[in-house]
């Protein structure tokens, strides 16, 4: 079985189409610069089946869909209006979400 390899631009690729898990298998290998980018933008890798352990924020586990949308919407908006991303925008967004959620 070939080994393969995820590395920082795809992890960036498959959070920009909303991916927020990505199942890992004993075939799969994930370099440190894909890690740091699947912390930065809220990803998080999973074994095949194993919903139980989540690393994400409590915000997103209990509303994943509506969290991740609001994250891309704020996310979006920003790159906009600036026009560019400014470094570690995703976390930051999701520092925000986190904070807030408590207080709608």
């Amino acid at each position: 079985m070939a080994m393969k390899f995820l590395t920082e631009r795809d992890i960036e690729q498959m959070a920009s189409q909303g991916v927020t898990e990505i199942p890992l298998d004993a075939g799969v290998r994930v370099t440190d610069l894909a890690r740091e980018a699947a912390q930065r933008l809220g990803v998080r890798f999973v074994a095949p089946g194993d919903a139980a352990a989540s690393s994400a924020p409590a915000s997103s586990a209990s509303a994943p869909a509506a969290y991740s949308e609001l994250h891309q919407q704020v996310r979006t908006a920003i790159i906009s209006q600036l026009g560019m991303t400014p470094d570690g925008l995703d976390a930051i967004i999701a520092r925000v979400l986190d904070a807030t959620e408590g207080q709608g």
